[in-house]
């Protein structure tokens, strides 16, 4: 890997960042927080959003996920189905969810409309989706393509991290260092592109967040009064209840 003298000073500009991710599942978490169940999950992998419901008993969580990244949510106690989630029928009935939550999901599903379909299909009318996707549109990641910088939520190779991108840390090294084989973006929503996306498939858009501009001290608020520039696409729907 080649020398990088001022990576302190990188680090430092990159920090807010590199803590987004917190803050995008701290939003995620108080928009959860008024939910009793039963509840589902998409594809939460090792850090199941359902696990920031303390109160709500194991078996009102239910999660869908392929088969080799069930075991987790499995030794948690949740309910947990293995499918396919961008293609397979979902093994549940109509009308069963209060609440489906997806974080960081949506963007690695080549067909995002059956997910959206299945999404309506299951939940209750009255119930709510939440979902959580990097957002292109985010203002640092314009300032990064000004810079000539590639923005980190699209990555240019499945082997390598941080292409492009001289604010990463991972620049140049090999994924499987790290367990896993890339982001796998398959694409990318903005706030807008989104609310369309649920409007289409049936659901009214309730509210929208952008996690945090990436800045410190203010990056959260300004994601609240500004969310179309932050880090996140976090959109709030509701199945109306005469579907």
């Amino acid at each position: 890997m080649p020398p990088r003298p001022f990576q302190p000073l990188l680090d430092l500009i990159s920090k807010p960042i590199r803590d987004s991710g917190r803050v995008n599942r701290d939003v995620l978490a108080s928009w959860m927080a008024d939910t009793g169940g039963p509840l589902l999950e998409l594809g939460p992998g090792g850090a199941p959003m359902l696990a920031r419901l303390p109160d709500v008993p194991n078996e009102r969580k239910h999660v869908i996920e392929f088969a080799g990244a069930i075991e987790h949510s499995r030794s948690l106690g949740y309910q947990c189905t293995t499918q396919d989630i961008g293609k397979d029928a979902w093994d549940f009935d109509d009308d069963t969810f209060d609440l489906v939550v997806s974080n960081h999901v949506l963007e690695h599903i080549p067909r995002t409309d059956h997910v959206l379909r299945e999404s309506f299909r299951v939940r209750k009318p009255g119930g709510r989706v939440l979902g959580s996707v990097p957002n292109p549109g985010a203002l640092v990641y314009i300032g990064m393509l000004l810079m000539t910088f590639n923005p980190p939520m699209s990555m240019v190779s499945d082997e390598y991290y941080g292409l492009g991108n001289p604010l990463s840390r991972r620049r140049f090294q090999r994924s499987v260092e790290f367990g896993t084989e890339g982001h796998g973006h398959l694409r990318l929503f903005t706030i807008r592109g989104m609310q369309d996306l649920l409007r289409v498939h049936g659901f009214d858009v309730r509210r929208c967040h952008g996690g945090t501009w990436g800045v410190p001290l203010v990056g959260r608020l300004l994601a609240e009064v500004l969310p179309w520039y932050g880090l996140f696409t976090i959109v709030e729907a509701e199945k109306p209840r005469s579907a």
